[in-house]
C-alpha cells in the first residue's frame, strides 16, 4: 500500500464533511450540530459546505486546516488542526459566528436551552496550544496508523513553517475509550474532564463527559 499525506483542497469537501459528521457522531448516531439546531443531516452537510467555502481559519470547519492521508490514491482519512487564539479570537467565538451565519435564525435563537447544556460539558482550550480536531479514518482503512500519521505531519509542517505552539491537545468524549488508548500510546496525558448532570446531554452526544488530553512538545 502506498500511503502520501496532503493538504486538503476544494476537491476533497465531501470528504472533509464526512469527517466532520463522522468524528462528532464519535461512534454512536448522535449528530450534536443536528440536535442542537434540530436540522437533518443533509441541511447540516449543507450548511458546512457554505462554511467550509468561507475557509475561516482558527477552527476546526475549515478546508485548509485538514490534511488527507490517500491509500492507493483513494482518499483514506482526514484531521484538522490549528493554534488556538493564534489571530486574536478564540476557536470558539470563530465557528460560532459561522454557525449563526449558516444555519436559520430562528433554529439558532431556539437552540438557546441546547447550547447552554453543551457550554456545562466544554473544556476550555489553551491559547498557544496546537488544537486536533475532525478525526476520521475511512472503516476500510482503520488500523493503518492514518490518524497517528496525520497527527506527526501536522506537527512537522507547523514546525518546519515556524508556528509557535508549546503543546499539541485533543478534546474527546470519555466513551470513546479505544482513542483514548490510542493518544496515551502517543504520549498525550489526561488533564481534565468535564460533566454534565443534566441527562438531556445524552440527546445531544452519546456520552455525558469531555476530556481534556495533551502533549507536551519539546522544543
Amino acid at each position: 500500500m502506498e500511503t502520501i499525506i496532503r493538504k486538503a483542497t476544494e476537491a476533497d469537501k465531501d470528504f472533509l464533511i464526512t469527517s466532520i459528521i463522522e468524528a462528532e457522531k464519535s461512534g454512536g448516531n448522535v449528530i450534536s450540530y443536528c440536535a442542537i439546531f434540530d436540522i437533518t443531516e443533509d441541511e447540516l452537510r449543507s450548511a458546512l459546505r457554505n462554511i467550509l467555502d468561507e475557509d475561516m481559519i482558527g477552527q476546526e470547519l475549515n478546508i485548509s486546516g485538514f490534511l488527507v492521508a490517500e491509500v492507493d490514491g483513494e482518499r483514506a482519512a482526514a484531521l484538522n488542526t490549528w493554534v488556538e487564539n493564534e489571530g486574536g479570537m478564540s476557536s470558539t467565538m470563530i465557528k460560532s459566528n459561522l454557525l449563526m451565519y449558516f444555519i436559520d435564525r430562528q433554529k439558532i435563537l431556539n437552540a438557546g436551552p441546547a447550547m447552554a447544556l453543551m457550554n456545562e460539558i466544554n473544556i476550555h482550550r489553551d491559547d498557544n496550544a496546537l488544537q486536533i480536531e475532525c478525526v476520521y479514518t475511512a472503516p476500510k482503512y482503520r488500523g493503518l496508523g492514518l490518524s497517528s500519521k496525520l497527527i506527526g505531519e501536522h506537527i512537522r509542517r507547523k514546525q518546519e513553517a515556524a508556528i509557535q505552539f508549546d503543546k499539541v491537545q485533543v478534546i474527546l468524549l470519555k466513551n470513546n475509550e479505544a482513542a483514548q488508548k490510542a493518544y496515551s500510546k502517543a504520549g498525550f496525558s489526561l488533564v481534565s474532564e468535564k460533566r454534565c448532570a443534566d441527562p438531556a446531554i445524552l440527546k445531544m452526544l452519546p456520552c455525558d463527559t469531555k476530556i481534556l488530553m495533551e502533549k507536551e512538545i519539546k522544543k
